[in-house]
């Protein structure tokens, strides 16, 4: 009779002890309290999971979509400093001297003239090529790419269309021929992919700190290197990716090209029809690579790892936790696209692109630091099991 109680109250307790659960990790979020790995990692103590509460403390659970959000602003919200080189960048792009292509875009122009001749959809392209080609020529500042490297910086003025007034007339150096622009492009890529190592390299770090149990082997045979070694290792596989990446752009690039030269010499029209099929179908074969390898960077940073090897990791995760990654990626499209909106409305004055500069600072970063978390978290249950199966 007593066992029958007791079985009768075990739910309610369960309940109960679940609510409990709920209310204390949502109330933590808010509380100010050491910053130790058990407080901050609700993935490797179930305890402090609102939905493992219940359950046995040895039970092995995932890092879901929300905890690993939720981890990453919290992890920046107690280490604001991660959020100094993305102002920084901001603050240049701001304030700083700009780049002008105008002059190379104005003798560029005349060669995009079509013969009239040519069917008219072309000439309507043709036309709208010429139109973004000017706005980008009087508008753009290739600085910004800086920010847009094979590691996306954080950075509200990288996003803006047209520039942001700084109250003057910004210093600017006009870019007129080819080979200037292409010895810039060199430069601020390889600026911007050591800035992006740099950001990915100081978040990881921190993140190690809260995670010990999370540490591949691989980082564990580095770990005496020097944080400028291992800056310059980073640095020197993200340029290597990046290669890769553009590798597989321009074979896209002059395919299409060597397919619509083809083509338009039997028909013109023909040829218009199949390279926009072309470009569709190579936009879904970029999203779909882009889906697999969005772990590359958190392996080769986290990790310390090649890049080859990256892949392979970023494609076992992936593959692995097909729908959470989904999830995850999505999630953090949403959350960013919608602040970005935020900011984009506040920034009619200076006060408000300050607000948008930190804003967007403080959203990349948590972002950024749960992609890893979550990358980390999948990466050692996959490993274990891996060991599990070979034992």
């Amino acid at each position: 009779m007593n066992n029958s109680a007791m079985s009768n109250d075990q739910p309610e307790n369960d309940i109960w002890h679940l609510l409990i659960g709920h209310w204390d990790f949502l109330t933590s979020l808010y509380r100010r309290r050491p910053l130790t790995s058990k407080s901050e990692e609700p993935f490797f103590n179930s305890g402090d999971l609102w939905y493992n509460v219940a359950m046995d403390e040895q039970t092995q659970t995932k890092l879901g979509v929300i905890d690993s959000l939720s981890l990453g602003f919290r992890m920046v919200v107690r280490r604001p400093w991660l959020l100094l080189l993305p102002v920084l960048l901001d603050l240049v792009l701001w304030f700083g001297p700009r780049i002008s292509i105008q002059p190379l875009v104005d003798s560029f122009l005349p060669l995009m003239q079509m013969p009239t001749a040519m069917p008219e959809d072309m000439q309507q392209m043709a036309a709208l090529s010429r139109e973004m080609l000017e706005q980008i020529g009087e508008h753009w500042n290739p600085l910004s790419l800086l920010a847009r490297g094979v590691v996306n910086l954080p950075s509200f003025i990288a996003n803006q269309v047209t520039q942001v007034s700084a109250g003057h007339p910004p210093a600017a150096m006009k870019v007129g021929s080819f080979a200037a622009a292409l010895g810039s492009g060199l430069l601020i890529g390889l600026t911007g992919t050591l800035l992006g190592g740099l950001y990915l390299t100081l978040i990881a770090g921190q993140l190690r700190r809260l995670q010990p149990e999370k540490v591949d082997q691989t980082y564990e045979a580095t770990a005496g290197r020097s944080f400028l070694h291992r800056l310059g290792l980073t640095w020197l596989r993200l340029i290597v990716l990046a290669l890769l990446l553009l590798g597989g752009v321009l074979f896209f690039i002059v395919l299409a090209s060597l397919l619509g030269g083809v083509l338009s010499l039997i028909s013109p029209t023909f040829a218009f029809s199949s390279v926009s099929l072309l470009s569709l179908v190579a936009g879904s074969i970029v999203l779909w690579v882009g889906f697999i390898l969005h772990f590359v960077t958190d392996a080769i940073v986290l990790d310390e790892v090649g890049v080859l090897q990256a892949i392979w990791r970023s494609l076992n995760i992936v593959w692995r936790n097909l729908w959470p990654t989904m999830g995850l990626i999505l999630l953090s499209y949403v959350i960013g696209a919608g602040f970005t909106f935020i900011w984009d409305r506040v920034a009619s004055t200076i006060w408000g692109t300050a607000v948008g500069i930190l804003g967007t600072a403080y959203i990349g970063a948590g972002l950024t630091a749960a992609g890893l978390a979550f990358y980390a978290d999948r990466r050692q249950l996959w490993q274990e099991a891996a060991a599990q199966h070979t034992a």
